[in-house]
């Protein structure tokens, strides 16, 4: 009973309490000798007790396996207070990592230790607010990292550019939304020209570099409201919202221009002009997007038939202007 005294008086819950009246106040509680891999709390039952781990582990878990736990509880702990406050089931599963005693204390002798030891109430609201903003901090890094999968998913490792299926997925949104309230949309496909040229004369990594050139020049070089991203190969497609063709025309040869106008320094050491051409064509109602990315990718092939680094737009998928 000694080393029991000593633990409580150490314990976080009891902080402050004296010990003669701790003694007195804990009477109808009662200890618990568990085995390894016991589950003291389960979500699917009920719980009418508070527990404070006299020696062992425990082990919280948001399943029934204990191989992941999200919080280790050593001596002088205590789980099972959720269930005594709101009347309701655990919210995770609390498991002994080894051989494990504990003091159970009833919901009833809880209480009156709260209203006659008032201490008590303080280390327990201590003890709730040290675990909500740990389990914040638990929950901000999980969104933190689910962001970083996120970006890493839905960002082209080689341009910086947003990914094809991250296109696939916001540009067709981004057109019925255009259509729902009237506006214009103009779709525009970049290609870099004599690409394979490229990767044959001075290797891959010089294709890449020249990917990453052309994506950072034309991202610089986009309005606020253009969409971008890396359509395949060194395919480079932006979306224009509220943007009919003739103004788009003008958009996609600033964009030729500055890529033009910025020569690529190669780890060579030398320096290489790029020029780039272009596909454009506008939107109309009843078009998909895969229709829409279908006229740009016609309109693009004749820009490169007729001599590479010049635009060419189509209109309602015919007709070059």
């Amino acid at each position: 009973m000694e080393t029991v005294d000593l633990v409580l008086a150490a314990a976080p819950l009891f902080q402050g309490v004296d010990p003669d009246a701790l003694r007195t106040a804990l009477t109808g509680s009662h200890e618990l000798m568990l085995s390894g891999g016991k589950t003291l709390l389960d979500p699917a039952e009920s719980n009418n007790e508070i527990f404070v781990i006299l020696d062992g582990e425990m082990l919280v878990c948001l399943e029934p396996d204990p191989t992941n736990p999200i919080v280790r509880l050593g001596t002088g702990e205590c789980v099972g207070e959720l269930s005594i406050i709101d009347a309701r089931p655990p919210s995770a599963y609390v498991i002994t990592a080894g051989p494990c005693r504990v003091l159970a204390i009833p919901q009833a002798v809880l209480w009156n230790l709260l209203a006659s030891q008032q201490p008590t109430a303080f280390n327990l609201l201590r003890i709730l607010t040290r675990r909500i903003r740990e389990n914040n901090a638990v929950i901000l890094s999980t969104l933190e990292l689910r962001r970083e999968q996120s970006r890493k998913v839905e960002t082209d490792e080689v341009t910086g550019l947003r990914t094809r299926a991250w296109a696939d997925d916001v540009f067709p949104r981004q057109i019925d939304l255009c259509e729902r309230i009237g506006q214009r949309v103009s779709f525009l496909i970049l290609d870099i020209d004599y690409f394979a040229k490229l990767n044959d004369l001075y290797g891959t990594e010089a294709g890449d570099q020249a990917l990453r050139h052309a994506g950072r020049v034309v991202g610089r070089s986009l309005r606020l409201n253009d969409l971008c991203a890396r359509f395949g190969g060194d395919e480079i497609a932006v979306l224009m919202p509220a943007t009919e063709a003739v103004h788009a025309r003008l958009t996609a040869e600033r964009l030729r221009g500055a890529v033009a106008a910025m020569p690529m320094r190669l780890a060579l050491g030398l320096d290489v002009s790029l020029t780039i051409s272009g596909g454009l064509a506008e939107w109309h109602p009843g078009q998909t997007f895969a229709d829409l990315a279908d006229a740009a990718i016609e309109a693009l092939c004749r820009a490169k038939a007729a001599g590479r680094n010049q635009i060419v737009a189509v209109k309602n998928g015919s007709g070059r202007h």
